[in-house]
């Protein structure tokens, strides 16, 4: 067990908890900023919540690649993993409660987004901690990870209409509130 991944992870796991939930009321406090609603919950659809779950985690895998920088982990792979599997995990939560109950609750839907990041580290401490190498794996990871930050910046501007980018509480798309 490597203590300088595991305190990195713990860490991560407490910034992404403490900056995802304040992500959650942000843009209501920015006066519905449309910038900060690029990376931000614009409403309460199921997508727009996973971005309190990708950015935070995001910023802590930029921080934490730095700090690991004199080692020779893929720490790129692992976080893109761990975000995959944790915003699945969240997913997975929320609509099989759903499902099983025939209604969301709040308690099931926060919930799902602490299990998500509990799951994203642990999946990413297990990766970075025994794997070694930095190369084109790596590479390609980073390249992922920035390519689904543009996803959420595309669908926050342009959502398809669909139940997963509805808004339930308005039933409208997307930062232009569209029907």
């Amino acid at each position: 067990m490597n203590k300088k991944v595991l305190r990195l992870e713990i860490f991560g796991f407490i910034f992404t908890c403490a900056i995802g939930t304040l992500m959650h009321f942000v843009f209501e406090w920015s006066e519905n900023n449309p910038i900060v609603g690029l990376f931000c919950p614009i409403n309460e659809s199921v997508f727009e919540h996973l971005k309190m779950l990708f950015f935070p985690y995001l910023i802590w895998t930029f921080i934490e690649a730095i700090k690991l920088s004199q080692d020779k982990f893929n720490v790129y792979t692992a976080k893109l993993i761990g975000i995959t599997s944790g915003m699945l995990i969240t997913l997975a939560v929320f609509y099989i409660s759903a499902g099983m109950f025939g209604r969301y609750f709040e308690v099931v839907n926060i919930a799902s987004f602490f299990i998500g990041i509990m799951f994203a580290y642990i999946i990413s401490y297990n990766i970075i901690n025994y794997s070694k190498g930095k190369g084109l794996i790596n590479g390609i990871s980073f390249a992922l990870l920035i390519i689904i930050a543009i996803i959420f910046i595309f669908f926050t501007l342009s959502p398809a209409h669909i139940p997963f980018f509805l808004d339930l509480k308005t039933q409208t798309y997307g930062i232009t509130k569209q029907h």
